[in-house]
């Protein structure tokens, strides 16, 4: 059986642990390979979509926010500064090495960091409600239980809180970045319509929706 066809056969599980090598080997290249603008030197690459994705997700001081799928921290400068001090911010990713790469680079007080399935946030940090924003970006594919994470991060929304999946390509372009790469090759965002339905079975009303050349984003509010 050559390698595309065994990944073809992968159970959940086996490629969840196939994922889960795959992040951990990359963690400490992470930020280098996707965020830093080589001409600059400074990890401002993405800067417009990110002025772009917080336009439509304003935060507020003193907000509480989950990054899930939060790898090493991509989102911690653009919420931490939105939320102030009075806010608290939650860095959950299943890639210990992410969260530790992560630790290194955020040593603010009124951080997190959370080891652990976005389908599976602890209860007793993460209670039901206790959110008022959670954040999924660039990591919604690679669940493997797209079903139960996004009722898991609905449920630690407060009535009114959003959750915002994204990326900055669309889900065409997710496909096809993801298929150089055996670890990811079948990692995919469902298409708008299993979306939608997914959304409204976790009782998130979609705001937005967008999936064009260069960004994706669903926004659904928890009611």
């Amino acid at each position: 059986m050559d390698e595309t066809t065994h990944n073809m056969h992968r159970t959940p599980e086996e490629a969840d642990r196939t994922r889960k090598q795959f992040f951990n080997d990359s963690a400490g290249s992470w930020m280098d390979s996707w965020y830093k603008d080589e001409a600059t030197g400074h990890y401002d690459k993405h800067r417009k979509d990110f002025d772009r994705l917080f336009g439509l997700v304003p935060l507020k001081a003193g907000d509480r926010v989950l990054d899930a799928g939060c790898g090493t921290g991509v989102l911690v400068p653009e919420i931490l500064p939105r939320i102030t001090e009075s806010g608290l911010l939650y860095e959950l990713d299943f890639a210990e090495k992410m969260i530790e790469e992560n630790r290194k680079l955020h040593p603010a007080a009124n951080l997190r960091f959370v080891v652990a399935d976005a389908a599976h946030p602890p209860r007793k940090l993460l209670p039901d409600g206790s959110c008022d924003a959670v954040f999924c970006f660039s990591c919604f594919p690679h669940f493997h239980d797209k079903e139960g994470a996004l009722q898991a991060m609905a449920r630690v929304l407060k009535p009114g809180g959003t959750l915002a999946v994204a990326h900055f390509i669309s889900s065409q372009e997710v496909r096809h970045h993801h298929a150089g790469c055996h670890a990811v090759m079948h990692d995919h965002l469902p298409d708008e319509g299993a979306m939608r339905a997914m959304f409204a079975r976790a009782s998130l009303g979609i705001a937005t929706f967008i999936d064009e050349a260069g960004f994706y984003c669903v926004l659904g509010t928890k009611t």
